[in-house]
């Protein structure tokens, strides 16, 4: 696994690098088209100053140099020094049928390079010089004046237009000088691009360590963590800015992974007491009866009464096993058209002989029409278990209501009953598992895990639950959902 520090600095390194070389090729390229526009204008100078020299007279071209000027052209061919101490330079002068006009003593009766067809702007090239130098070469096409004799230029223009005559002038001097510069200019920018990124590496390397260095000490402190210690908060203080939503979002987790160890624990303690009273009720009726071997009579009473706790630790056990693949999302949903006043009778019919027993009857307004795409068992496992809550815990003698209304393509399906021993601080706990009103209370039938299963099941299904408290007196435990 790669290290952020080693990709940083790899990203940064090689980033850099680019930007820089990018860098000294523009610079290089500026400074080589500036030096080669110097030597192309130092070109056109000479070449200028021998055209003016260039005369024509009645078809005759002659370039009028005088011994000893521009000494440069007199050196001899091979690359040594003239009398001026400068390598030698060469021209050459052509007609238009390429009939050579004149040429530099340098060229040794040897030719420059001549374009097919004259140039009447300034042509710039590389060459090799005669000399085998590396040189540049201007070249160009111009008419020389007519010899300054103004009596005979008068009579010329008297008896007819003068004759003309275009001649091509080509001039070659050596660039030793330009390249020996740019090769040295391109050595000392490699030279400091190479010792610019060793220095950017290093600098990088210091910057990732000391940037770096919170995160490597919240990993640090992370590695020796144990559930023991779910209960600290990570430090902001300090932190910087981008590691600050990581360690915010780290807090709340350890924060609710402490919440969920907590119920966790919880649920251990409430399921061990809860299974503690009727295995120790079963203890107590095996000694008994083992210690004093009832008749035939109570031996049925002893019977029924196991048979009652086992269907009890039974109930307990089934409903956990729910919970546990709900949350494990192993429960499966099946899918179908329910009818939904149909299936609240038979949810009734499980709780009728306890509401006979208190005094409680169902009262449903749910249409008989009403039909819901769901998972028949679940949902009545649902209903079961409100309407059983409502059976147990509502006030004797009191009805519990069922309605169910449809408002674009949702329904929203109560159970009503009336109670005197809720609060409303109650109801955001009443979903939690094993909770009672009175912790201290058993009846033996309820374990807390009811409206759990519930709202577990609800979820799995689409729907959500809710509770609500009328004036105190009323709870209303609703269902809402999709319709189809």
């Amino acid at each position: 696994m790669k290290s952020l520090h080693g990709r940083l600095t790899a990203w940064l390194v090689i980033g850099s690098g680019l930007l820089l070389v990018l860098g000294c090729l523009v610079l290089n390229s500026l400074i080589t088209a500036r030096l080669q526009s110097d030597l192309d204008a130092e070109l056109i100078t000479k070449a200028t100053a021998l055209s003016t020299l260039t005369e024509q007279e009645d078809g005759a071209v002659w370039l009028e140099l005088t011994e000893g000027g521009m000494p440069e052209f007199n050196a001899p061919a091979g690359g040594k020094a003239g009398k001026a101490g400068a390598a030698p330079e060469y021209f050459q002068i052509w007609r238009t049928d390429g009939s050579v006009v004149a040429r530099s003593l340098s060229l040794a009766g040897r030719d420059l390079p001549l374009r097919p067809q004259p140039a009447s702007r300034p042509l710039f090239l590389d060459l090799k010089l005669p000399d085998g130098r590396p040189g540049r070469l201007v070249e160009f096409s111009f008419q020389p004046r007519h010899e300054e004799d103004e009596p005979y230029a008068q009579t010329r223009r008297d008896t007819g237009p003068l004759e003309v005559t275009s001649v091509t002038l080509a001039l070659a001097s050596g660039r030793q000088e330009l390249d020996a510069f740019l090769a040295s200019l391109r050595g000392v920018l490699i030279a400091f691009v190479l010792a610019l990124l060793a220095g950017i590496f290093v600098l990088v390397r210091l910057s990732m360590k000391v940037s770096l260095a919170p995160l490597e000490d919240l990993g640090a402190r992370l590695t020796v963590w144990q559930v023991e210690s779910l209960g600290e908060e990570l430090d902001l203080a300090g932190a910087p800015a981008e590691l600050a939503p990581v360690i915010f979002r780290l807090n709340d987790l350890l924060k609710r992974l402490q919440e969920s160890f907590g119920r966790e624990r919880m649920f251990s303690a409430n399921l061990a007491h809860e299974l503690r009273t009727p295995l120790a009720e079963l203890r107590s009726m095996v000694e008994v009866a083992l210690k004093w071997p009832p008749g035939q009579a109570a031996t049925a009473s002893v019977l029924a009464e196991v048979r009652t706790i086992g269907l009890q630790m039974e109930r307990i056990v089934t409903n956990l096993l729910v919970l546990a693949r709900c949350d494990g999302g192993l429960q499966k949903v099946l899918p179908s058209e329910v009818p939904v006043a149909d299936l609240i009778e038979r949810c009734w019919g499980n709780v009728a002989a306890e509401a006979e027993r208190r005094g409680v009857v169902l009262r449903s307004t749910v249409p008989e029409d009403l039909r819901i795409h769901t998972d028949e068992d679940k949902l009545a496992l649902i209903l079961s278990n409100l309407l059983s809550n409502a059976v147990s815990y509502g006030e004797p003698s009191e009805p519990v209501t069922c309605s169910a209304a449809v408002v674009s393509g949702e329904i929203a399906l109560r159970v009503s009953n009336r109670t005197a021993a809720l609060h409303p601080d109650d109801l955001p706990r009443m979903f939690d598992r094993f909770w009672r009103k009175d912790s201290a209370r058993s009846d033996g039938e309820h374990a807390g895990l009811g409206l759990s299963l519930v709202r577990a099941l609800s979820t799995l299904l689409g729907f959500t639950v809710t509770a609500e408290l009328e004036r105190g007196a009323v709870l209303h435990l609703t269902l809402t959902g999709r319709v189809a």
